[in-house]
């Protein structure tokens, strides 16, 4: 694909992720986009694995793909103002409007779950990085979500060798590795994002990570521990979602909910909020 000449760049900070991000206008295109731009050897495997991904995605809740140049291992992105729902919890918005909480959670669960079902994509895909750092919440939309970085997804049935080789190096953050990854099984994809949602959505509603510490803390949280429930620790969360939410966080994988059934409570239970 020919890619567009653009005369604007502004380089972007963000907290998660290792790629080159700058935000580019083309010079015969009024909207701007997002440029991805390899830092390192494994952001060019990385960025071709989301390019290949969101070529079969029109889910108006997957941030797009514009176009992909492979030679020099670019790859533009729809750009959305707004912030990432990590953000959110850290400046404690989530915590004093749990209504609008449950409306980005609910969004995610949803988008999550048609992932999950190969609706509006062509195959059913597992996100396989599933946390705050890659949900965005439009400016124009406060109550929607955007999930975002599709580098570590892959298509069910078809694991990519760059993923399946570092089964001793769990992909994704750490807080939100499901315990079964530890190990290297990764046989429970869906579980896996299933529990990556338990963990950010608990992040949301206490402003504190289910598991933390350093890294052989975390490990070793994330196999052992049950953490104490938001209600147990004082905070007013809808009994049916936090249920739902701790059910999440199973350490069996075949004990936890689909992600289905999780939207399906989340949609439920938004009556019950103001």
């Amino acid at each position: 694909m020919k890619i567009p000449t653009f005369h604007k760049r502004e380089s972007l900070q963000v907290d998660a992720g290792v790629s080159k991000l700058a935000k580019v206008e083309f010079a015969r295109l009024p909207q701007p986009a997002l440029l991805k731009e390899p830092k390192q050897f494994w952001d060019e495997i990385f960025i071709a694995n989301e390019a290949y991904i969101l070529d079969e995605v029109t889910h108006p809740r997957i941030r797009q793909k514009l176009a992909y140049d492979a030679a020099a291992h670019r790859l533009f992105l729809e750009y959305i103002e707004g912030t990432t729902l990590h953000d959110l919890i850290k400046a404690g918005v989530t915590l004093k409007n749990p209504s609008r909480t449950h409306k980005i959670l609910q969004s995610v669960a949803e988008t999550v779950a048609d992932m999950h079902a190969g609706i509006l994509c062509d195959r059913p895909i597992i996100h396989n990085d599933l946390k705050s750092m890659n949900v965005l919440v439009p400016t124009a939309f406060p109550e929607e979500s955007i999930l975002i970085d599709f580098s570590h997804a892959y298509f069910t049935g078809s694991l990519p060798p760059f993923i399946a080789d570092q089964k001793q190096n769990p992909v994704g953050t750490a807080k939100y590795v499901a315990p079964e990854k530890w190990d290297g099984d990764l046989a429970y994809g869906f579980q896996g994002d299933v529990f990556a949602f338990g963990v950010m959505a608990y992040y949301a509603y206490t402003g504190s990570h289910p598991f933390d510490g350093d890294v052989a803390q975390i490990e070793k949280q994330i196999r052992e521990v049950t953490p104490p429930s938001p209600i147990q620790m004082g905070v007013q969360v809808l009994r049916n979602t936090m249920v739902t939410m701790m059910a999440c966080l199973e350490k069996n994988p075949k004990r936890r909910p689909s992600m289905e059934q999780v939207a399906q409570c989340y949609a439920d239970s938004a009556c019950l909020l103001k």
